[in-house]
């Protein structure tokens, strides 16, 4: 017990809340003595913590890790490390999920159950996707030891069947130990139209017609400086611990206009020049041995100068937008940092940007301008391409560059994200702590990982890992504390182990050697294009184990495998041990066999029955893609010739939509935003109660007929000769019924709110497939 005042006020006793009460208690306040629970301080002087995680983002991708030969400028980050530290040696775990994962909790991420990303979870401990109560974040202990917590961004790490209004939401940042969340849950979104949740609840989407300057970065540094400034408005001496996780520079690539004019023509000298020069670069900066040399292209990668005139050009604006992206993220960066030092918050705020793996190559050979038309099997040309130079990065495009690109920008590593050679576990690091790091601009070759991120966390906060947190033991921390090398650049690191894994690719690092070995199974195709190579899908005894001392060859250029069996075979039965121990077994390769594992969240049903105005979200709504199916809706329509939306699903990517337009009932089905089947009423329709019902009969895949009723009466059918096959794209919705602001046909003029009400809608699936394993695993690869 202790006693606290301020301002000259009568000091207060006071004692932790949930200890007893140390006052008294008489017959009357006379004789009794009061005594305040107050909850935990993290102490006079504790830092604030700002997490910022950049997606997708290479080795070499940042201006201060070499910037593509420095033609992408970051100079916001830059200035951090500037009067700050580097990581060289910075380890992620190859994709998203799983790195964020180790970031919050401490953990290896297979054990903590996120072997995988979140939308491929299996029934084994290490892939089930639902991060255990004995692994607590970091963000569950600083709050309770008297931090601020915020996460604003990209999550994540919620299980798919989590992530519905239904909730639970135990696995929801609020339920993981944040004290407010603003963002999105799954792995990328619409950065001009996204869809967004504040705490537990739904932001209300755009209608994607607003004139303004909307950009999803810009948003998430706003919401972060705001919140950052109410509490330092309230309570000053608090410190924060904010999570910004951008949705940068994961596809889609989306950037301002006048960000992308900045970068015109940086990248004609293309990729293999750009990769060359980047390296130089890097050695002059100290990232990199001065005698480290390139790796071969990665395989699928063709030669610059073999390309054709328009393949250069679509691969150059491809890069271009990218690099946008990323400057503009940094921006958003800057701004934050200007904010905190206005508010005199910077010199003792541990400031950390990370990247969440290397860079992707989910864009193929060629890239794609549409991620939505790749999802559901539909693989971009260049020549279809070339038309869309000018409106590439923006809200009509979704696109991913090249793989040369994303080679170079791992540059001097091999391959990419997904993969456990350097390309997709290496990654750069700035941390920023003015109060306490003097060593400004330092660069740090100790090997670490992102396990370590959470330990120096608490470390700096000085809040030990508890043992216990809300009821649970605690597994302990598979990472250390990275604060010993704040000051040493020459201090020995203190790891001296870490295990990788990720679709059956494999490696050991121990005290800077490490094996590691390519996978060659069919999820090789979806990051390297269709290479000529045997393939040992479920062969795991196939894999070819190659051996580098990476503390002298980070790019993986050397193999020693044939001259050191005896350290190889060192290596790989240590991998084995760490892998039975973080429960990283069974080894799974599957692909859409895998898709199918985890139910459905929906519940199943013969008769899906919606009354009244209904909005739900993607994962709520029924699927009625490639099966046959009838949606039935009764309606009191007071005004016809005005109308509005009876129900629609989708948006301008794809979906479908009942209206009453012009007076007449109309039924629209859009394919990708592209191919539109349109069936009408003939006669003009009167106000009153209605029934409309569409019917739809699958006729071979993704295609079927449709036929629309009025009142029982059939008043039009037409083939349909394509639906999506998988999703509607990032900018579409679930299920609406009755008011609707998204634009799933583009001809419809009428209100987005009925001139009448929807009393019912009832939605029912006949036989045959709802899915289609293999375009849901093309989208859950590319959406990581």
């Amino acid at each position: 017990m202790h006693t606290e005042a301020h301002n000259n006020q009568v000091p207060k006793r006071t004692y932790p809340e949930g200890t007893s009460f140390p006052g008294t208690i008489g017959p009357d306040v006379a004789t009794s003595e009061e005594a305040w629970p107050v909850l935990p301080s993290p102490g006079q002087g504790a830092p604030n913590v700002v997490m910022v995680v950049l997606d997708d983002v290479g080795f070499a991708q940042l201006g201060s890790f070499g910037g593509l030969g420095g033609r992408v400028e970051t100079p916001a980050i830059d200035a951090l490390a500037a009067d700050g530290l580097r990581y060289s040696n910075f380890h992620a775990a190859a994709m998203c999920s799983p790195t964020r994962a180790s970031l919050m909790t401490g953990r290896n991420h297979h054990s903590v159950g996120i072997g995988m990303i979140m939308e491929r979870a299996t029934g084994y401990p290490g892939y089930n996707a639902r991060i255990p109560k004995n692994a607590a974040m970091i963000s569950r202990v600083m709050q309770q030891e008297g931090y601020s917590t915020l996460s604003v961004g990209k999550w994540h790490l919620t299980p798919p069947t989590e992530t519905t209004p239904a909730g639970p939401f135990l696995r929801w940042p609020l339920g993981q130990g944040f004290d407010r969340f603003y963002g999105f849950l799954g792995a990328d979104d619409d950065h001009w139209n996204p869809n967004l949740y504040e705490d537990n609840h739904r932001v209300p989407r755009r209608t994607g017609k607003e004139n303004d300057d909307y950009h999803l970065s810009t948003d998430l540094v706003d919401k972060s400086i705001t919140w950052i400034r109410e509490r330092k408005l309230v309570t000053p001496s608090k410190p924060f611990f904010l999570h910004l996780a951008f949705g940068a520079a994961h596809s889609p690539h989306h950037a301002p206009a006048d960000w992308i004019r900045k970068y015109e023509g940086r990248f004609d000298d293309g990729w293999d020049v750009i990769r060359q020069q980047t390296l130089e670069r890097q050695i002059e900066l100290g990232l990199v041995p001065a005698d480290t040399v390139l790796p071969d292209r990665n395989p699928g990668v063709r030669s610059w100068e073999e390309l054709t005139g328009g393949e250069r050009r679509v691969y150059t604006r491809q890069m271009e937008v990218f690099a946008a992206f990323v400057a503009h993220t940094d921006h958003q960066i800057g701004r934050l940092v200007e904010s905190l030092r206005a508010q005199g918050q910077l010199d003792n705020t541990l400031f950390m940007v990370i990247s969440d793996n290397g860079a992707s190559a989910e864009g193929g050979p060629d890239g794609i301008s549409s991620e939505n038309r790749y999802y559901n099997g539909v693989r971009d040309r260049v020549e279809e391409m070339l038309p869309l130079l000018d409106e590439w990065g923006g809200p009509t495009t979704s696109p991913h560059y090249a793989t040369g690109w994303a080679m170079a920008g791992n540059t001097p590593n091999r391959l990419y994200k997904s993969f456990c050679h350097e390309g997709g576990t290496r990654v750069p690091l700035v941390v920023h702590w003015p109060a306490e790091i003097t060593d400004r601009g330092g660069v740090r070759t100790q090997f670490h990982s992102a396990t370590d991120i959470a330990a120096t966390v608490l470390d700096v906060a000085g809040t030990p890992m508890p043992d216990v947190v809300d009821g649970h033991s605690q597994l302990p921390f598979d990472g250390l504390t990275m604060r010993y090398s704040f000051d040493d650049a020459d201090a020995p690191t203190a790891r001296s182990t870490q295990y990788f894994e990720m679709f059956g690719h494999r490696a050991m690092w121990k005290d800077g050697w490490k094996a590691v070995t390519l996978h060659w199974s069919k999820a090789i195709h979806t990051r390297l294009g269709r290479i000529e190579h045997s393939l040992n899908d479920g062969d795991f005894d196939a894999d070819v184990w190659e051996l580098y001392h990476t503390d002298t060859d980070i790019a993986e250029v050397h193999d020693r495998a044939q001259d050191m069996p005896e350290k190889l075979k060192e290596l790989v039965d240590l991998w084995w041990e760490e892998a039975g121990r973080h429960q990283v077994l069974p080894l799974d390769d599957r692909l859409s066999e895998r898709s199918m594992d985890e139910p459905d969240v929906l519940e199943p049903r013969d008769c899906y029955r919606y009354d009244g105005h209904v909005h739900l979200d993607m994962r709520s709504t029924p699927v009625v893609r490639n099966t046959s199916h009838s949606i039935r809706v009764r309606a009191d329509i007071d005004d016809p010739t005005t109308g509005g939306v009876l129900v629609a699903d989708g948006g301008p990517d794809g979906g479908y939509l009942l209206c009453v337009q012009d007076g007449r009932v109309v039924y629209v089905s859009n394919a990708l935003g592209k191919e539109f089947t349109v069936l009408e009423s003939t006669s003009a329709l009167k106000p009153g109660a209605h029934e409309v019902v569409l019917e739809f009969d699958r006729t071979g895949q993704h295609s079927g007929r449709a036929r629309l009723s009025l009142d029982g009466e059939v008043v039009a059918e037409a083939d349909v000769p394509s639906t999506n096959a998988v999703t509607y794209g990032l900018q579409a919705d679930g299920l609406r019924t009755g008011r609707d602001i998204l634009t799933v046909w583009p001809d419809y003029d009428g209100p987005a709110e009925l001139a009448g009400r929807v009393t019912t809608v009832e939605i029912r699936r006949g036989d045959g497939p709802s899915s289609d394993p293999d375009a849901e695993l093309r989208m859950a690869l590319h959406r990581q």
